[in-house]
């Protein structure tokens, strides 16, 4: 595994971290193959049920690395050695088959407002700034950005940040809905930690079908919804974790209101 990005797990939660703080963990070709290997080490780690996608230092990630970015490649060797990798982070943190949250701070610019919007979930701390700057620099949208941004915060939302290219910070994020919470960035290790250890509590089985069929969700019709929820709970039930759940659920009432 490459040192711009790092992989860990702590218990249960896996910790991605992207490492290149000295310049604001901006993209470059080395932070794409580490964080594609980093992603894959998250998925495969079976003892991980939750995954956390961080950066150090002083932003989460601020986007393209502007000193790097402007030397011009061939183009199918800009595509195997750049565009294709980083598409594939893409892919491979929507199927990764466990919950994922982003833990950001500082800033989340362009490829790095990408990253956090293929988490989950987004916890940001307070004064965050988020923003996509690409038709600013002569650049596009990457890694899902474009189907994440619509569903996140609405077709107008989306054209007026993609258009305007200017940074919102946390509050505002909160409120259109591109982040799930704000904190005091003193707490924000310590909240995305609680959030991360309550999902990780959980059956992983149908914390997994829950996310699977949600995704799936939002791009099938009613009908098709349905049938796909019918098969979830059906795997579910067949998993037996049923029985468990609800003996403990019966438990915590009979220990809050003793004689239910």
């Amino acid at each position: 595994m490459g040192d711009t990005v790092l992989y860990e797990r702590d218990e249960r939660i896996g910790y991605i971290t992207l490492n290149r703080p000295q310049v604001l963990n901006a993209i470059n070709d080395a932070w794409i193959r580490d964080l594609l290997t980093a992603a894959t080490a998250a998925r495969d780690d079976l003892e991980a049920r939750v995954i956390v996608v961080r950066g150090a230092g002083r932003a989460f990630c601020a986007g393209a690395d502007l000193k790097e970015t402007p030397q011009r490649r061939e183009l199918m060797e800009y595509r195997a050695r750049h565009m294709d990798p980083e598409q594939e982070i893409g892919r491979l943190l929507r199927r990764t088959g466990k919950p994922v949250i982003a833990q950001v701070h500082g800033y989340a610019v362009g490829g790095g407002c990408e990253l956090a919007m293929l988490a989950d979930l987004r916890i940001a701390a307070e004064g965050t700034r988020f923003g996509f700057t690409e038709v600013r620099v002569g650049a596009t949208v990457t890694m899902g950005g474009l189907y994440n941004l619509t569903r996140l915060v609405g077709l107008g939302r989306a054209f007026e940040l993609l258009y305007t290219a200017e940074l919102i910070d946390a509050a505002e994020a909160l409120r259109i809905g591109l982040v799930n919470r704000v904190v005091a960035t003193e707490r924000l290790a310590e909240a995305v930690r609680a959030l991360a250890t309550r999902i990780a509590g959980h059956f992983p089985l149908e914390v997994a079908l829950t996310r699977n069929s949600l995704y799936r969700a939002l791009d099938l019709d009613f009908d098709a919804a349905v049938e796909d929820e019918t098969g979830a709970a059906l795997l579910s039930y067949l998993g037996g974790a049923r029985e468990q759940g609800m003996a403990q659920a019966m438990e915590k009432l009979r220990q809050e209101r003793p004689g239910a």
